[in-house]
């Protein structure tokens, strides 16, 4: 039994979920979790998908093409578009190393830095955008929150305006190390992926403006779960590139359900980006082909059933980690850390597909 106190200043009661003895644990560095063994999920069962009255079919989007490549910024992480899709938020990293967030316009204008004052960013990666396109989140594994006096622990879930600014940091109480995001529902929520002190890997949610935290899931199937999409009844589909004895599954976690496999055999990188069309009928998840070496993005139905299609292979992805779709349109924007410029100095690239 896992209690979670979400702190007297969000105004939330004690939480309690009940892990069974399944627990997964990873290890406290970013990048670096022990492969343990798999623990049986609930099988893949077919199911009905509730589409929004308003959501027309969805259009599968051509290959994708550069929406921007620059010497400013290096190894793009995780990627999200405004509702139409006219503009872009990444996280990466300066010539230098720094952690920084920027904002693109495309048609190959140089990005320009978000400014993002009372935190350090050190590894952001999860990002998620309003409705309104007037606030962004970010989900940072090592950002110090003890910066922000809301606790000690590592990581911290920021909210700040998309035109930068003082950052705020939401209370996730005794979770620590978020590393994703995403943001739905009227009114708003956000779902996250965060650790509790001894790496078990929890999938919980939240009001997008504070206040009690509500564990989806812990632990159980879940490895190193790393990206997340939610569709408007409150399902959430999560990446995992540690699940199937480290081959990369995608599960889907209803409202107070256990995980259930959607897929497995999917090679990913981390963090392993996962995007929903408008119709929410696919999920496009980020990865890369395990014969061929370049990356490429797939869609898989998200009832599991039928052949999975790769949508970019061959394309000039090698390592895609962040994606996303704009609310309003069957646009998609992906953050990949290797593409290759010219310039020395610079790696990765954003690129869009529609």
């Amino acid at each position: 039994m896992v209690t979670t106190d979400t702190g007297a200043d969000a105004g939330a009661d004690v939480v309690t979920t009940d892990t069974g003895a399944d627990a997964g644990t990873d290890s406290g560095s970013p990048m670096d979790v022990p492969v343990v063994p798999d623990v049986p999920v609930v099988p893949d069962v077919p199911m009905t998908v509730d589409v929004p009255p308003d959501a027309p079919p969805s259009a599968i989007p051509g290959a994708p093409v550069v929406l921007t490549r620059n010497a400013s910024f290096s190894t793009p992480l995780t990627v999200v578009l405004t509702a139409s899709g006219a503009t872009s938020y990444f996280t990466a990293r300066t010539p230098n190393g720094v952690a920084t967030l920027f904002r693109s316009a495309g048609g190959g204008t140089a990005p320009t830095a978000v400014p993002v004052t009372g935190v350090t960013l050190v590894f952001p990666t999860g990002l998620a955008i309003a409705a309104d396109d007037n606030r962004l989140y970010i989900a940072d594994q090592a950002a110090n929150r003890a910066m922000m006096n809301v606790g000690t622990e590592e990581g911290a879930l920021l909210s700040l305006p998309t035109e930068g600014g003082a950052a705020t940091a939401l209370n996730i109480g005794a979770l620590r190390r978020p590393r994703a995001v995403a943001v739905h529902g009227t009114p708003a929520q956000l779902t996250f992926i965060a650790a509790q002190d001894d790496g078990t890997p929890v999938v919980a949610r939240m009001a997008a403006t504070g206040g009690a935290v509500t564990v989806l899931t812990m632990g159980g199937a879940l490895r190193d779960p790393s990206a997340l999409a939610v569709a408007a009844d409150g399902t959430a589909y999560v990446t995992d590139g540690r699940a199937d004895s480290g081959l990369g599954a995608v599960f889907r976690i209803p409202m107070g359900g256990a995980p259930a496999r959607v897929v497995g055999r999917l090679r990913m990188s981390h963090p392993a980006g996962i995007a929903l069309s408008r119709d929410e009928r696919r999920l496009l998840v980020a990865g890369w082909d395990v014969e061929t070496g370049p990356g490429r993005l797939t869609w898989v139905g998200v009832d599991g059933m039928g052949a999975m299609s790769p949508m970019a292979l061959g394309a000039p992805l090698t390592s895609p980690t962040g994606v996303a779709r704009a609310r309003n349109a069957d646009i998609y924007g992906i953050a990949d850390d290797t593409a290759t410029d010219m310039a020395a100095s610079s790696w990765g690239a954003v690129f869009t597909a529609r």
